[in-house]
């Protein structure tokens, strides 16, 4: 247990540096110590954002969804599925992701800003009415 807080405690310290592959690293050997079905979700959290921050967004995303499966009521693990997408570019999902995080916790400023960020990308990607009206128009 002792060398499993110590990779725990490696894993925060390499993430506070932005030493991401550290982090993902120290997080995936500390994960290593459970059974699957064990593995507490802040250590998925942890690694979801580590994996995010080195833009591996597929195993962020992974690892988020493994962390709501154990607990679906908390907002954090709602925000990284919806930074995981949103680094992915699949807004809807992301935007959605951030509501559902949002709805459990809805004072947190970083989750509302990582919304308004995507809302506003959704928009500016939206196709304007004339070149939709031009695209369904066309021979």
């Amino acid at each position: 247990a002792e060398a499993n807080q110590a990779a725990v405690q490696a894993g925060n310290a390499c993430y506070k540096r932005d030493d991401y592959a550290g982090a993902v690293a120290a997080f995936t050997l500390a994960i290593g110590a459970y059974a699957t079905a064990e593995v507490p979700a802040q250590l998925l959290s942890n690694r979801s954002a580590a994996y995010a921050g080195l833009k591996e967004y597929s195993a962020a995303l992974s690892d988020a969804e493994a962390c709501i499966e154990r607990r679906p009521d908390w907002a954090k693990a709602y925000s990284r599925k919806g930074n995981a997408l949103h680094g992915l570019r699949l807004l809807d999902p992301a935007a959605a992701a951030y509501r559902k995080a949002l709805e459990l916790e809805p004072n947190n400023a970083i989750v509302a800003k990582s919304l308004l960020n995507c809302e506003q990308l959704l928009r500016d990607n939206a196709p304007t009415s004339s070149a939709a009206a031009a695209a369904t128009s066309a021979p």
